[in-house]
């Protein structure tokens, strides 16, 4: 197995999807196992070492495979593990155990464990409703006090209520979130908090914010 110097496109946790990355080295580690009657099965793993063109990051791209499947099929894994949805530059500004939890959800988002990250933004959006009105009882519960005391507009109610429902499918139903799915919740989950900052962001600019002068 020899392509060093040949270029593929690659995941680069810099410059983002299908970037040019050189072939920096490459091995294969193969082998194979006797399963009985005769019969065997060959078994592989290609690595590559691959350096994007763009910032020289360097990646160890892994195919795992084996004889009794296609060569397409090949299972695929990242050194480092490919980052799907960067946290907000704003997460800083958040509580100790809000960070917290965001870190496990995205670190969930980048492995692919999706069902495990929608779990986990049911939780965040738990926690902030918690935060907002107390622990009063269940989600319709603190959604309707959040409309009637005006922190929550009506129509955003059915947005929450979707982003909580993947959640809920997810913990109780069995259901397997795509990536589009999981990128929905987490805009619904990323938005509220940031609006939550913002929020207190203006706040700061009023108070810090000379008034006008009044004329004569």
């Amino acid at each position: 197995m020899s392509a060093e110097n040949k270029t593929v496109l690659s995941h680069c946790n810099k410059c983002g999807p299908s970037k040019n990355h050189r072939i920096v080295a490459t091995t294969r580690n193969s082998g194979s196992e006797y399963m009985g009657d005769g019969f065997s099965i060959e078994w592989g793993v290609d690595s590559l070492l691959l350096e994007c063109c763009g910032c020289n990051e360097a990646t160890l791209k892994r195919l795992s495979w084996h004889s009794e499947m296609d060569r397409g099929d090949a299972e695929v894994t990242y050194y480092p593990p490919r980052i799907s949805r960067k946290p907000p530059s704003w997460v800083g500004k958040l509580s100790y155990g809000m960070r917290s939890l965001l870190k496990e959800i995205y670190s969930a988002l980048h492995a692919g464990n999706l069902c495990l990250a929608m779990m986990g933004a049911r939780t965040v959006l738990d926690t902030y409703m918690t935060d907002m009105v107390g622990d009063i009882g269940g989600f319709d519960r603190k959604l309707k006090v959040l409309i009637e005391r005006g922190d929550l507009a009506e129509k955003n109610k059915e947005v929450l209520e979707a982003a909580l429902d993947v959640g809920h499918a997810a913990s109780h139903r069995g259901h397997e979130p795509d990536d589009l799915e999981a990128n929905h919740v987490m805009d619904i989950v990323e938005n509220l908090i940031q609006a939550d900052i913002l929020s207190s962001a203006a706040d700061d600019l009023r108070k810090s914010t000379p008034g006008r002068r009044r004329e004569n």
